[in-house]
């Protein structure tokens, strides 16, 4: 048997010789990653989903955070939805304006935020959390940002 470099064969290997196939393992690996946190890029603009929290009030700062400082306090049966989303731009990014994210809950009902993109090329790396309105006890399915789709389910606490 010649000798593998790298992490990834070396793991696939000690697998094999377990009796557990190649394919499943990395089946269970991808779903690892996705768990932990999801990535999608935008052209030239990498997205990374990082946590969702709940709260009572939310502020609703622009993307990437600016002057815009308003809170918002939640009515009664209501609670924030807060979507915490890393970006980081990189060079090929094309500076254009962008819409306001949108969740949808389990039976895909959808949720809008108050949070814009502002300018989102001025700095190579930032985080934003987007507030959403919704019924207490909701259940997250998934956050849209542009053509971007990423999987809440699995960061709800």
């Amino acid at each position: 048997m010649r000798a593998q470099k790298g992490a990834v064969p070396l793991f696939l290997n000690g697998l094999r010789e377990k009796g557990v196939r190649p394919l499943f393992a990395f089946a269970v690996a991808a779903a690892s990653a996705v768990a932990a946190g999801q990535s999608s890029t935008i052209p030239g603009l990498d997205i990374t989903v990082t946590k969702v929290e709940r709260a009572a009030t939310a502020s609703l700062k622009d993307c990437p955070p600016g002057a815009n400082t308003v809170t918002a306090v939640t009515r009664p049966g209501e609670q924030f939805a807060l979507v915490s989303v890393a970006f980081k731009v990189s060079p090929a990014y094309k500076p254009a304006a962008m819409k306001r994210p949108s969740i949808t809950d389990t039976t895909d009902k959808p949720y809008n935020t108050a949070a814009t993109f502002v300018d989102v090329g001025s700095v190579p790396e930032f985080s934003c959390t987007f507030p959403f309105r919704v019924p207490e006890g909701t259940k997250l399915k998934a956050l849209r940002i542009e053509g971007a789709s990423f999987d809440l389910s699995a960061l709800e606490k």
